[in-house]
């Protein structure tokens, strides 16, 4: 893997909502859990990806998602386990159906809710599920490693888990296949930069 730099959180309604004013978007629905510090959801892999190109207009920086490789590679943040804290999901250390937090199977929790990784990344197991720019392909045939064209409409790939799955798919090797178009309350994203 390439140097390259992954948001310490995923993406928030406050910062998605400047994108939505500033390029006069529809907002995405909260499902009345609150704005503010919660990742956005109710977003398809199109609107993280145009949230990319805008900020890297604004700001004068390459902004992408992360490759599926990238995106595991920080996840695990050197380990080898299944959760970056250990081979069991414990308690309260991750927002999913049966993490022991006070959202799990509710809603999303605010970002940075839980300690972060070793390499000081919040929420890389649960919460929501975070669309990455490589194409899925269920065998690891090298699409995991590189971004896909952004006229395809094969499915791309979801890292992660969120607040309704079960703990297997909250691990960091978690993962499946979303159609671009696809949205609901379980996903969101983060962003990456290439160094």
């Amino acid at each position: 893997i390439a140097p390259f730099a992954l948001g310490k959180y995923a993406v928030t309604f406050e910062e998605y909502d400047r994108f939505c004013a500033a390029t006069k978007r529809g907002k995405p629905i909260d499902a009345g859990w609150g704005r503010g510090q919660r990742p956005v959801i109710d977003v398809d892999w199109n609107d993280a990806v145009a949230y990319a190109e805008w900020l890297s207009r604004q700001t004068g920086k390459r902004y992408r998602l992360p490759t599926e490789a990238e995106w595991e590679y920080a996840a695990r943040a050197g380990t080898t386990t299944a959760y970056w804290w250990g081979k069991d999901i414990g308690r309260n250390r991750a927002n999913c159906e049966g993490c022991g937090s006070q959202w799990d199977n509710q809603k999303t929790s605010p970002v940075g809710s839980f300690d972060p990784n070793p390499w000081k990344l919040y929420d890389t197991a649960g919460n929501v599920w975070e669309w990455t720019c490589s194409a899925y392909d269920q065998n690891y045939g090298g699409a995991e490693q590189t971004c896909a064209n952004n006229n395809l409409t094969s499915p791309r790939s979801l890292r992660g888990g969120s607040w309704i799955n079960p703990p297997a798919w909250v691990r960091s090797a978690g993962r499946f296949g979303g159609t671009p178009t696809a949205r609901n309350y379980g996903q969101g994203f983060r962003l990456a930069r290439s160094l």
